[in-house]
């Protein structure tokens, strides 16, 4: 477990974390205030990766935050892999989440802001984070720690064959492939070669050849190592070297020494090897685990590398050439002594570099890194036994197992998030102590930040609209199509996720539903965006995120920013005033529910009571990052699909949650309807974080609505109850569609981006003379 202790207890020590719907608790569990409403932010550190060396980062500032300091994660992958428990996962010993630490709970319950993405290259001359097509990110100190990959440059089309050790995540999809066509009925036997005769191409041979002994016709697939040195495991002492090339002997794996791969192509559906002593092979399936290589992009920074492409750090893992950048584990050459590609390094130099963050941002002098001189090394075999070395002693067996067992696990436990009740909400935020910062017109972002931020962005320009940003005047001018009507909507919300650029893209998918919601055309929209106190670079930074989201969503929905207003404020809010166009004959407003008409759910409920429980840390990563895939969804091809099918009324499923929504359509005719509650779709987590009480802040309101329910009291036990009611963010488009034609709909609403999407009950007889109401089935 992690230690409370380095939790967030009080606002004097909350001053890391910038912008963000995170909640503090005291240790009685209520809420405190966002954290940002304490202090002002000054500087930015961003931790590029999620590896070893970082999680002691993370877990070092939140335990002592650094005062006017906003800590970013940036991270590809939200499970980071534990390196040592890697060859147990693949030989079927530990769960996924066993050998994994989620990031994103990790972060959420640290306080530190996680930006999902994979950096694409650095400018060290402007301080800037490139990630894909988003707006940079830019950052006063610098942190790397994306550990390597093999080295697949090295070797003749390795990058078009076959599958690298690492990224793991990548690796462990395509071992569950191989063992696919391993248990097919109809295979043919399959043949595998590792290439590399190191530490991770013997885990990794031992262990996936012990999952293939666990299957149906084990014999079916054969497994070959291929070392290009003279002997196994040249970096380990005899003793290691005899033991496991005897296991390997016993396993059925097939071991050839001094065979250097040259080159490899496709050919007839198998990867054709070529050697260094001018033979071939050919095999069904190659897993490179040879040395450690460098993305490409790395050479390109600025950054001082060696020549493999590795960042050259000195004493103090500091970058050779830029003082404000640190790097550690694999990525990191130690210039003072050459130091093997090792997770141990990383571990041991995670503690130090943390420091080191500390003492340059606090202007201290820095710490040498001290790396040991041997340290121990342990291996296992696959089948729950292993070999511990340390110089030129070597000792193994079942109970060695046991032991690296018992020290991963410790390790594991460091980073765990403890399962906690759910907190009583606490309705009402403390005021924040800004009474330095000015309100009215005073709280306004300047206008050369304005300017800057605006400058960086491509926004799509409207016909129709001849003054607006590219002309700016105190207002836009539109010119309204004579034969349509205008919809007019707005929509505006604290931040409910720590990333400004996926809060700019939810929510103005957000904001644009009530729009598609009436069959409607979005047409352009005016910003509202409030950033929280911090100095000008911060504040820009944030902004430019923010609004690079937003315009990211508009634009792909032809939907011209044409102004706004934006301004400083205790936390991040964001929220867009939407105009829209709709043809009178076309036009869908929640009062026109028929009977015997089916109603269709594009989205999958859940979104409320998720980020309810990742605002406390308890809410695993994976659920969130499902979570933000369907929030990103716009509404646009489910509106046009309804619309093509005969929808006759229609609305958005947010705040008020599913019954509260079907109940505002239901009213206008008094008509009554049935729900199917296992035909619901549910996002994952969902349903467990609602079991453990993490329910949304508006959930009690929402709750009301029950009373139009007929039999709620026999479905109140249901797990999918408490979903009725949920608000959600993004939410999908609940419409009513004539029968004969609901099955097509829903096909084609599958078939496009709403694969959830699900028929979840119908409208029955309208009755004036009761009230409507809801029956569940």
């Amino acid at each position: 477990m992690i230690n409370p202790a380095w939790r967030y207890t009080s606002p004097a020590i909350s001053s890391t974390i910038a912008a963000d719907n995170i909640l503090c608790h005291d240790n009685d569990n209520k809420a405190l205030m966002n954290p940002s409403q304490s202090v002002t932010d000054h500087h930015e550190l961003l931790l590029v990766g999620g590896g070893h060396s970082h999680l002691a980062v993370i877990k070092m500032l939140a335990m002592q935050p650094i005062p006017g300091l906003q800590v970013t994660v940036i991270s590809k992958d939200i499970h980071t892999p534990y390196s040592g428990m890697m060859p147990g996962m693949i030989a079927g010993h530990y769960s996924f989440d066993q050998a994994h630490i989620d990031l994103r709970q990790l972060c959420q319950y640290a306080g530190i802001r996680l930006i999902q993405a994979e950096v694409s290259q650095i400018d060290s001359q402007q301080q800037r984070v490139y990630c894909g097509n988003r707006a940079p990110l830019r950052y006063d100190y610098l942190s790397i720690n994306i550990g390597s990959q093999p080295a697949l440059a090295s070797i003749a089309g390795a990058d078009k064959c076959g599958i690298p050790v690492k990224p793991i995540a990548t690796f462990l999809n395509y071992w569950q492939h191989i063992l696919a066509q391993h248990q097919a009925a109809d295979s043919t036997p399959q043949s595998v070669a590792i290439i590399g005769g190191g530490a991770a191409s013997v885990e990794v041979a031992l262990a996936c050849q012990y999952q293939l002994q666990q299957q149906a016709n084990p014999a079916r697939t054969t497994i070959h190592l291929y070392c290009g040195t003279r002997q196994l495991l040249p970096g380990h002492n005899k003793q290691v070297q005899a033991y496991m090339t005897k296991r390997l002997a016993e396993r059925g794996i097939e071991l050839h020494l001094k065979k250097q791969v040259l080159s490899s192509r496709e050919e007839d559906q198998q990867t054709r090897l070529q050697f260094g002593d001018h033979s071939e092979a050919n095999f069904d399936h190659v897993i490179w685990a040879i040395h450690a290589g460098s993305p490409n992009w790395l050479a390109k920074t600025g950054l001082a590398c060696n020549e493999q492409g590795f960042l050259l750090v000195n004493h103090y893992l500091q970058s050779s050439s830029h003082a404000n950048v640190f790097a550690a584990g694999d990525i990191a050459h130690f210039s003072p002594q050459p130091l093997a590609k090792s997770g141990v390094y990383a571990v041991r130099a995670g503690q130090l570099l943390s420091e080191n963050l500390r003492r340059i941002i606090t202007a201290k002098p820095l710490k040498k890194f001290k790396p040991q001189r041997r340290f121990l090394s342990l291996l296992m075999t696959g089948d729950q036994q292993a070999i511990a070395s340390k110089g030129v002693f070597s000792i193994a067996g079942k109970w060695v197992w046991r032991w690296k067992h018992r020290i991963d696990s410790r390790f594991m436990a460091m980073y765990q998030i403890p399962q906690q009740a759910a907190p009583k909400i606490n309705h009402s935020l403390p005021t924040p102590e800004q009474s330095m910062r000015c309100g009215g017109c005073g709280a306004k972002i300047g206008s050369s930040i304005l300017n800057r931020v605006m400058a960086q962005l491509d926004v799509f320009k409207h016909p129709d609209v001849p003054v607006a940003l590219n002309q700016p005047d105190d207002a836009a001018v539109i010119n309204v199509p004579s034969d349509k009507q205008w919809l007019q909507t707005v929509d505006y919300f604290r931040a409910f996720i720590d990333d400004p650029y996926l809060l700019g893209r939810i929510a103005s998918n957000h904001c644009l539903s009530d729009i598609y919601a009436m069959g409607g055309t979005p047409h352009s929209a005016l910003a509202i965006a409030t950033v929280p106190y911090a100095s000008d670079e911060l504040v820009e930074d944030m902004l430019l995120q923010l609004m690079a989201g937003a315009v990211e969503s508009l634009n792909q929905q032809q939907t011209a920013l044409i102004g706004g207003h934006s301004n400083e404020g205790a936390e991040l809010s964001f929220g867009l005033s939407v105009n829209g166009t709709i043809d009178p004959q076309q036009l869908l407003t929640k009062g026109q529910l028929q009977q015997g008409q089916a109603l269709i759910l594009s989205k999958p409920l859940g979104t409320g009571v998720l980020l309810a429980a990742n605002m406390h840390a308890q809410a695993q990563g994976r659920w969130i990052e499902e979570a933000i895939k369907h929030m990103l969804i716009s509404n646009q091809h489910a509106s046009i699909i309804f619309s093509d099918h005969g929808a006759s009324a229609c609305t958005d499923i947010t705040g008020f949650g599913l019954i509260g929504h079907l109940v505002e359509m239901l009213k206008a005719g008094q008509h009554h309807a049935s729900i199917q509650l296992e035909q619901l779709p549910i996002l994952n987590g969902a349903t467990e974080c609602a079991a453990n009480g993490y329910l949304s802040s508006l959930h009690a309101d929402n709750l009301k609505a029950a009373s139009l329910i007929s039999n709620a009291t026999a479905f109140q036990n249901h797990q999918y109850y408490p979903l009725l009611f949920d608000p959600q963010t993004a939410g999908g488009l609940l419409a009513a569609v004539p029968v004969q034609q609901a099955t097509v709909c829903l096909e084609k609403l599958q078939q496009s981006d709403c694969q959830s999407a699900r028929i979840i009950g119908y409208i029955s007889a309208r009755n004036e003379h009761t009230l409507p109401s809801i029956t569940l089935t």
